[in-house]
C-alpha cells in the first residue's frame, strides 16, 4: 500500500507528501510549514522494515493525536494528527485524479466509512476560517476543514493565547451542510455581542472570547 501525508490546514491545505525514509518535517525544510508552533526540524519519517511507517519527533518535541501528545506515531491509513496548529492525515495514494482536494476527500470517506465512525472526525462540506481581528493574535487565522474542533486558552486543538480566555471556550461542528458553534463556557463568550448556546454560523459572524474578537468566514 502506497501512503501519503495530506495537509489539512493553512496555505498548503491539500498538499500531499509521499512517505520516504528519512523525510524531515519542520518550518525551514523543503516540506516546511508556516506555523510558529512547528520547530525548524520537528520530526523525521522512518520505515521499520515490517511494512509500517513511523513519524518520530525530535526530543523533546511532540505530535498530537486528538488531545494526547506523543513523541512517535505509526503512519496508518486514516490517522489524523497535528504538529503545532497544522493538521495532517495519512491517506492511501490515490489511483484516480480528482478535480479538487474536496472531491478526493469525499471519495476517500465513501470507501472507508468505518474509519470515519471510529475517529468521530468528519470532513466539513463548508470549511471555516477564523480570523483574529482584535487581541494578541491580531491577523492570525485558523482554517477548519474537518471537525469537531475546540477553541480555548492554551488548548491543544485551537489555541487562544489570551490567559483571560477559558480553557474550553467553544466547539465548532457541522450538521448536514451547515456549520455550527457550541458555547462551552457560558457568559464568557458572545456571538455578535449576544449570549448563545448553539448557533448556526453565518459568513461575517464575530465571536468574542475575553479580549479577542474573531471573524468567521465560510469558505464555499
Amino acid at each position: 500500500m502506497r501512503l501519503e501525508i495530506e495537509v489539512l490546514d493553512g496555505p498548503q491545505k491539500g498538499k500531499k507528501i509521499s512517505l520516504k525514509n528519512g523525510l524531515q518535517l519542520g518550518q525551514n525544510l523543503p516540506h516546511g510549514f508556516n506555523d510558529p508552533q512547528i520547530a525548524p526540524l520537528h520530526g523525521v519519517l522512518a520505515f521499520d522494515g515490517k511494512n509500517t511507517w513511523f513519524l518520530e519527533c525530535i526530543a523533546p518535541l511532540k505530535l498530537r493525536l486528538g488531545t494526547i501528545e506523543v513523541p512517535r506515531a505509526a503512519m496508518l491509513p486514516g490517522l489524523v494528527f497535528h504538529i503545532g496548529q497544522t493538521g495532517f492525515k495519512v491517506v492511501e495514494k490515490a489511483k484516480l485524479t480528482y478535480d479538487s482536494w474536496d472531491e478526493g476527500m469525499k471519495d476517500w470517506l465513501s470507501h472507508y466509512p468505518g474509519q470515519k465512525l471510529k475517529s468521530d472526525i468528519f470532513f466539513f462540506p463548508v470549511p471555516l476560517r477564523l480570523t483574529f481581528i482584535q487581541g494578541t493574535q491580531f491577523e492570525e487565522h485558523y482554517t477548519l476543514s474537518y471537525g469537531p474542533r475546540v477553541l480555548g486558552y492554551n488548548h491543544l486543538d485551537l489555541n487562544i493565547k489570551d490567559p483571560a480566555a477559558p480553557p474550553l471556550a467553544v466547539r465548532f461542528f457541522q450538521k448536514g451542510p451547515h456549520p455550527f458553534i457550541e458555547n462551552l463556557c457560558g457568559e464568557t463568550v458572545k456571538l455578535n455581542g449576544l449570549s448563545f448556546d448553539q448557533q448556526a454560523l453565518q459568513d461575517g459572524d464575530k465571536l468574542t472570547v475575553a479580549s479577542s474578537v474573531i471573524e468567521v468566514s465560510l469558505l464555499k
